[in-house]
């Protein structure tokens, strides 16, 4: 009696379903993620015979999910640029609330790799130049020559991954960096060449090709606030 009651409600919900999908044709194409978990008929009517039919529903199944997919990619990434660009302006916000030039160069080394969650970022100013480098702490002295050597005369910016940084740029902590963002500081009557380096141990934070936007906000942000600051001292 039991397996009979079943096949009757089977046949009965078999039949609501046919009864609902004739009332509503278009019900397949306003849902289409239902084609992921239906399984077409099989129309191959004899050997050799090909299935056109369903090798073009099983493509639209896989389309499907390609698309799934790229559409939770692009809402992840979305996610991440979105949260480092609120990490970048409280970087900047921090920065010109500074009050001391002193203090500039703790916020932009210690500060800003915690805010920014960068291992190593390190300002550096070529020395033996007619303009002397700031006189703040933090700063790492690099021989002359060396910002057009390592970015060019052109480059505002360089990204590398997997790659083996300079000692000259990052000293004590070259074994750690893997990749690296290295930012032009324009030479002015104020500073001499330099660069704002950035370093991660994870070789793939910064690659060629990736967008720079943010990273010359922050080195732009930075420089303008030093040289403010340079005017008041002097």
């Amino acid at each position: 009696m039991t397996g009979k009651k079943q096949k009757i409600d089977e046949e009965f919900n078999t039949s609501d379903v046919k009864n609902f999908l004739k009332r509503n044709p278009d019900f397949l194409i306003e849902n289409p993620e239902l084609f992921s978990v239906l399984t077409p008929p099989n129309r191959t009517d004899g050997e050799g015979v090909v299935d056109f039919q369903k090798m073009m529903i099983e493509k639209i199944k896989s389309n499907l999910e390609d698309l799934q997919y790229s559409q939770g990619h692009l809402i992840d990434t979305s996610r991440n640029n979105l949260t480092t660009q609120v990490q970048v302006h409280e970087a900047v916000l921090r920065l010109i609330e500074i009050d001391d030039i002193e203090h500039i160069g703790h916020i932009v080394t210690q500060d800003w790799a915690d805010m920014l969650h960068i291992d190593v970022i390190r300002i550096c100013f070529e020395q033996d130049h007619p303009i002397a480098p700031p006189t703040f702490k933090e700063i790492a002295l690099l021989p002359e020559g060396c910002v057009n050597e390592y970015l060019g005369k052109d480059d505002i910016i360089q990204l590398r991954g997997d790659v083996d940084v300079s000692e000259d740029i990052f000293g004590p902590a070259k074994s750690l960096v893997k990749a690296e963002a290295l930012i032009k500081i324009p030479e002015t009557e104020y500073n001499p060449p330099g660069i704002l380096a950035f370093g991660s141990r994870d070789a793939d934070m910064f690659y060629p090709g990736q967008g720079t936007e943010l990273l010359r906000f922050l080195g732009k942000t930075f420089h303008k606030c030093m040289i403010r600051w340079l005017k008041l001292k002097n």
